[in-house]
């Protein structure tokens, strides 16, 4: 039986590296790379070393040490100031009083904390087209893309993991795909396969026979939690500091009809969401009210945390061998929180907690209502689970039982100008704290739209129309001026993703003034958001001169690109153009216009002159070596010269009306004192008109 084993445990680990379960050996990362879902309004980042579940499981609120309010790793909107949404991803498997069998033999019900540690296998991310690649002034805001590239791909990016848990020997198989057509661009699918394998081990550690659990049965629940809480911009505003682990957010779920689902697929939808709560002890708005619920700006009231982050089950199998979608699940929605019950809680009946089998029952709402809490609790986490099912671990029959669980993540949320008009009406005194509230709960609305298109891309196999991918960008500051200049590294980018039909029609500009983010406290509260202010149908015009400028502010830039329509027949709305995603190459840095150089070369200046080294410190502070051009045009070559006419160095200038120099040669030697000669020549003003030469002598001490 031993000899058997073991030649069905080379066969498992055959079929890990080569079946369906994992890519080809070379797309195989075995270090567990971050993965980044950053191709429409969500960005996500997987950094396993943020989880001590590895990706499957992840806990993301250490908000501690330097830079604390940046380690949340959920954005939505993500050009928005701190727009984090405080998040873990939780598994706890619980199994029923029967538990399991381990390597070892021991009997296993649940862990001590209740955490599924995980580890990484692999990883894999790939996308239908590469990150596009954005400079600023010369400044690559970008890397080589290292992950592969699929044009068919169903959606825009598809991360791909396998953990494995070894306290339950089960490995995790997650597929998230995300999508940039603007109908689907604030949620990503969740499908996550579960398979009884027995590891313990992950196959770079030489996992032996003993490394394996025995044949068995268990019976298993599955319950899943993404845990959030809306953004951070509005507890720093509202609180002037970040707070810990969501302390006044609520959780709750509520149920719907599928508008859009097929009539043969699950057409009822219950949705898990987190809203942002009133915090005690706030110090009162100048209206009088303490009711931050929504975060309201303490300048104007816009609100600055009405998003409503949730998750909704799309698909749950029958059983292990039977796929068909069991439309009364999930088994449950049951509450929990991170504080009292993940952390704080070391008994049994932990596991009925996450599986919905305890006083609290299986569809609670949230903690306040039900009347679990006064306030909202630290750390609240809702869970969807799923089961009981059975799985089957067989080393005889090479037989190891997994199930596959489809979930939608994402965000809803009233528009920005609903939460800038209510809030600002809530303001001055013009509706209550309740209406304020209720407006914002309505964000439900959007989160259930949302959940529901999620549910019909899952019905068309995870294929829906396509936008054009974002081109390539280039931002330079210049005179008076930015120039924004875009392009596609290859034509096959026109095509429609599906089809193969060139069906491009317009390019799109987009521009921010002032801070990088939407409600950045630098703006000071001047409402500054992205606006297009450019749209050309050349195909081939791919710079944009924005002259629309004042000298000194920073502006940041988007580059889109839009189809005309003919290609999407078969999406939400037949024949809609769609338009690539703004959030994939917006600049990071800014652009700021600067003086133009001088429309003459008549006042050419060296400075200083004459220019001495350790001979009465007369350079510049920290640099003794460095001269100073000025008043220079606006483009032109500088040429310098010895006194016997022998060329030592060529500058071409652009721009400003200076040039900074070091006194070294172009082969990188220091000059020696004496008399030099300064060439202004090929100079022309910034509306091109050329300029006459001009020759100025400098002296040089060394």
């Amino acid at each position: 039986m031993r000899i058997n084993r073991i030649s069905l445990l080379t066969m498992l680990c055959l079929a890990m590296v080569i079946g369906d379960w994992t890519p080809a050996a070379a797309q195989k990362d075995l270090n567990g790379a971050p993965l980044f879902l950053n191709v429409n309004a969500i960005r996500w980042d997987m950094k396993k070393l943020n989880g001590e579940g590895q990706f499957t499981t992840q806990f993301s609120w250490m908000l501690t040490g330097t830079g604390a309010e940046q380690t949340e790793l959920f954005y939505y909107p993500q050009d928005e100031w701190h727009s984090q949404m405080l998040y873990q991803i939780f598994n706890p498997v619980c199994l029923d009083d029967n538990g399991c069998i381990d390597q070892l033999g021991q009997k296993k019900i649940i862990p001590t904390p209740f955490v599924s540690n995980g580890k990484n296998d692999f990883s894999w991310e790939r996308r239908r087209y590469r990150p596009p690649y954005v400079t600023v002034d010369g400044v690559p805001l970008y890397q080589e893309y290292r992950w592969q590239t699929d044009p068919d791909l169903p959606a825009d990016i598809v991360a791909t993991w396998e953990d494995i848990m070894p306290f339950w020997g089960i490995r995790t198989r997650v597929e998230v795909y995300a999508y940039s057509n603007p109908n689907h661009d604030n949620y990503a699918i969740w499908k996550a396969t579960y398979k009884f394998t027995g590891e313990t081990k992950r196959e770079i550690e030489n996992p032996g026979p003993e490394d394996f659990f025995p044949s068995q049965n268990i019976r298993l629940w599955w319950p899943l939690s993404f845990s959030f809480g809306p953004t951070k911009s509005g507890e720093y505003d509202v609180l002037g500091s970040f707070s810990f682990e969501g302390e006044d957010d609520l959780d709750s779920w509520f149920a719907g009809p599928s508008v859009l689902a097929a009539a043969n697929s699950r057409n009822n939808l219950k949705i898990a969401y987190y809203w942002d709560d009133k915090k005690t002890g706030i110090t009162p708005y100048p209206n009088g009210s303490s009711d931050d619920t929504g975060d309201p700006d303490r300048t104007n009231g816009h609100l600055l945390s009405p998003q409503i982050p949730g998750f909704s089950l799309l698909y749950a199998p029958t059983s292990h061998d039977n796929p068909v979608d069991d439309v009364e699940q999930p088994y449950s929605m049951p509450h929990g929180s991170i504080v009292k019950d993940l952390w704080g809680r070391r008994d049994f009946g932990l596991r009925d907690t996450y599986i919905g089998n305890d006083s609290r029952g299986k569809f609670p709402l949230d903690a306040v209502t039900e009347g679990f809490s006064p306030v909202p609790e630290k750390g609240p986490m809702r869970f969807i689970t799923v089961g009981p099912y059975e799985l089957t671990l067989d080393w005889e029959n090479n037989r190891q039982d997994s199930i596959t669980v489809v979930y939608a993540v994402g965000v809803g949320s009233i528009s920005w100008e609903k939460a800038d008009s209510i809030g600002k009406a809530w303001f001055s005194g013009q509706i209550s704290d309740a209406d304020k509230n209720a407006y914002m709960l309505t964000g439900r609305d959007s989160l259930f739209k949302s959940m529901d298109r999620a549910l019909w891309t899952f019905n068309r196999g995870f294929d829906i129309p396509d936008p054009p991918p974002p081109p390539d960008l280039d931002v330079i500051s210049d005179a008076d001026q930015v120039r924004v200049h875009w392009s596609y590294p290859s034509d096959s980018y026109f095509k429609d993703p599906d089809t193969g039909v060139d069906d491009w029609e317009a390019w799109c500009v987009y521009r921010k003034k002032g801070a990088a983010y939407v409600n950045d406290p630098e703006d000071n509260s001047s409402g500054e958001r992205w606006v297009k202010i450019y749209e050309t149908t050349d195909r081939g015009q791919t710079e944009y001169i924005d002259r629309d400028i004042i000298r000194g502010v920073s502006y940041y830039y988007a580059v889109t690109a839009r189809d005309d329509g003919s290609q999407n027949t078969d999406g939400l709305i037949p024949g809609q153009t769609l338009e690539s995603s703004r959030y994939t190459n917006r600049s990071g840095l800014p652009a700021i216009s600067f003086q133009a150089g001088l429309a003459t070369t008549d006042r050419v200046r060296v400075v200083p002159n004459p220019a001495t080294v350790n001979a009465g410190g007369l350079g510049f502070p920290g640099n003794e070596s460095r001269i100073l051009f000025t008043c220079l045009p606006y483009q032109c070559k500088l040429t310098i010269f010895t006194e016997t006419g022998d060329r030592i160095a060529a500058i071409d200038h652009f721009g400003t009306d200076q040039e900074v120099w070091d006194q070294r040669t172009d082969s990188n030697q220091y000059i020696v004192s004496g008399i030099y000669v300064l060439a202004v020549t090929e100079a022309v003003d910034v509306a091109g008109k050329t300029l006459p030469d001009q020759f100025v002598k400098f002296i040089v001490v060394r």
